[in-house]
């Protein structure tokens, strides 16, 4: 399964896009505030897609 993943050479800047958009959809909704507290999730979901970014050419 990884191997099939490796050759998606877009995959981290989606799912650090996703991340972020649920963080900003996270910030208005009540019960999902846990995910916003401290914005863990938004840093989560930027040093992915930054990181996805520089390595896509080496991977």
């Amino acid at each position: 399964m990884l191997d099939r993943l490796a050759h998606i050479k877009g995959l981290p800047v989606i799912l650090g896009l996703l991340l972020v958009i649920i963080s900003f959809i996270a910030q208005f909704v009540p019960s999902l505030s846990f995910l916003v507290a401290g914005q863990w999730l938004l840093h989560l979901g930027v040093i992915i897609g930054l990181g996805g970014i520089l390595f896509s050419d080496t991977l």
